[in-house]
């Protein structure tokens, strides 16, 4: 035989029992196609009420637009819905074979079937033309009136969530639009590919939410009831309206949570605060216990001092040596009358100094014995403080001059009655102290800069300490007159 012959042969015969094999799958998909489109009502229908579809098992053709995506309800398997403009039904099936997305038209071959009450397409093949026309939702309040009438179609609305729970194959919500009486029970399946994204623990009772999803007849639990629903397709299906009171209530407790512990760490710090204060208080105290105490022994030395010096003057018949005996020991006393001050009042860093002026005035008084019953003090004094520093001057000033009056003004009068004023006077941001006698005055040529005498000399240089201004005059009626502008802060 010729060998191009034999060659030509053996091809027809391969090709020949290709043919016959695959005659009898061409034969069965033929048979799967039906001629005629079905309507979804037409799959639906059941005309003795069973819940059963009259043409269970029938070959159908179906056409229409999807409004879900493939891969979405099922984790494994396909289920997608179409629709036209009033209703729709699922297609499922063991095999994705192209993907679909919502707005693609689709061509469907399979057989009418039922899970757990919903009637679907079980398909045996669909195509796919992406012409991803856009689906105009229906109100969810239409779709509450009549569920059955509009099933597999896209529905959008919003409403208050009523009810919250969950079934054994999946979670669910109810809500109530505020403008209907009716309800709608929306939920999402376990095979969901997208389940856990779905964050229903968020959602509580009396929240308002929108919603977009896909009306279906589906009871799991009790196959043998209609109960519609409307199945999500991705979380972006579900959205608060306004706040949701999860968020109100982590709002609350976290404030309510910041407030407890504010005041928490406000008690402790007040505690804290309070438990250091107590103890600088305490600390405070005994140091001040300690300060008063210092000031008295520091009085009562300088009293021991003053008695010395008074030991000593007794000791002299030199007039010289008495009289500066004795002015030491007026000193002394002056200094010793603040540091009693001081142990007496409850301030240790301010002196009433117009009390202190007074007291030490009528000591000095006191003092001269033989003259001080035909001498007169008179004091017209304001209240003013002075720090404890700076009363030692003014002390010291003021016994100057007040022993002064009574050593040179008042014994040269003879049997005249003399008259000592101290006045002292807040002028605002400085105070006037004024020490003024009747004597019979100063020489007219005096001038208190030029003195070499140990008072002027003391007079000048407490004056300086002090800062103040000091005036010397002499009144009209006689006597003379010291005048000194204190500021009140060095």
């Amino acid at each position: 035989m010729n060998y191009p012959l034999q060659k030509l042969i053996i091809t027809h015969l391969t090709c020949l029992c290709i043919i016959i094999l695959l005659l009898p799958v061409s034969v069965s998909y033929g048979q799967s196609k039906t001629d005629t489109t079905w309507t979804f009502e037409q799959i639906r229908t059941d005309a003795d009420n069973d819940w059963i579809p009259d043409f269970l098992g029938e070959n159908v053709t179906v056409t229409g637009i999807a409004n879900s995506a493939s891969g979405l309800f099922h984790e494994q398997y396909l289920q997608v819905f179409i629709q036209n403009n009033s209703s729709g039904i699922s297609i499922f099936s063991y095999n994705i074979e192209e993907p679909i997305a919502p707005g693609d038209s689709l061509f469907v071959w399979g057989k009418i079937d039922t899970y757990n009450g919903l009637v679907e397409v079980d398909a045996d093949s669909y195509r796919v033309f992406q012409t991803r026309k856009h689906l105009q939702p229906l109100h969810l309040n239409d779709a509450i009136d009549e569920p059955a009438k509009f099933l597999g179609v896209l529905v959008e609305g919003q409403g208050i969530i009523t009810e919250k729970g969950s079934t054994f194959n999946g979670k669910y919500v109810t809500i109530s639009p505020e403008d209907h009486s009716g309800s709608m029970m929306i939920y999402v399946s376990n095979f969901h590919f997208m389940f856990s994204d779905f964050k229903f623990d968020l959602l509580n009772v009396g929240d308002e939410i929108g919603v977009r999803g896909i009306i279906t007849e589906y009871n799991p639990e009790v196959p043998d009831e209609k109960n519609y629903k409307l199945f999500l397709r991705t979380p972006d299906d579900l959205n608060y309206v306004g706040l949701p009171a999860y968020y109100l209530r982590l709002i609350f407790w976290s404030l309510l949570g910041i407030a407890v512990l504010s005041l928490i760490i406000y008690l402790f710090q007040r505690y804290r605060v309070q438990t250091e204060t107590k103890e600088i208080k305490l600390s405070l105290k005994q140091k001040e216990l300690l300060l008063k105490e210092i000031h008295h022994r520091v009085k009562n030395s300088l009293s021991i001092v003053s008695g010395l010096l008074e030991m000593q003057s007794y000791s002299t018949e030199n007039e010289k040596t008495i009289r500066i005996l004795q002015n030491s020991q007026s000193r002394i006393q002056s200094i010793a009358l603040i540091h009693d001050k001081l142990y007496k009042t409850e301030s240790l860093s301010e002196i009433q100094l117009d009390i202190y002026i007074r007291d030490l005035a009528e000591s000095i008084h006191s003092t001269f014995a033989e003259i001080n019953k035909k001498v007169t003090l008179t004091f017209d004094l304001d209240r003013v403080y002075i720090d404890s520093k700076r009363v030692i001057y003014c002390g010291l000033l003021v016994n100057e001059l007040v022993v002064n009056s009574f050593k040179h003004a008042f014994r040269l009068q003879g049997d005249k009655t003399g008259v000592l004023t101290i006045s002292l006077k807040n002028e605002g941001s400085h105070f006037l102290l004024t020490i003024s006698d009747n004597g019979p005055g100063l020489p007219s040529n005096f001038n208190p800069d030029e003195s070499n005498g140990l008072g002027a000399m003391l007079i000048s240089t407490f004056a300086e300490n002090l800062k103040a201004e000091l005036s010397v005059s002499s009144p009209t009626g006689g006597g003379t007159s010291y005048t000194f502008t204190i500021p009140h802060k060095a």
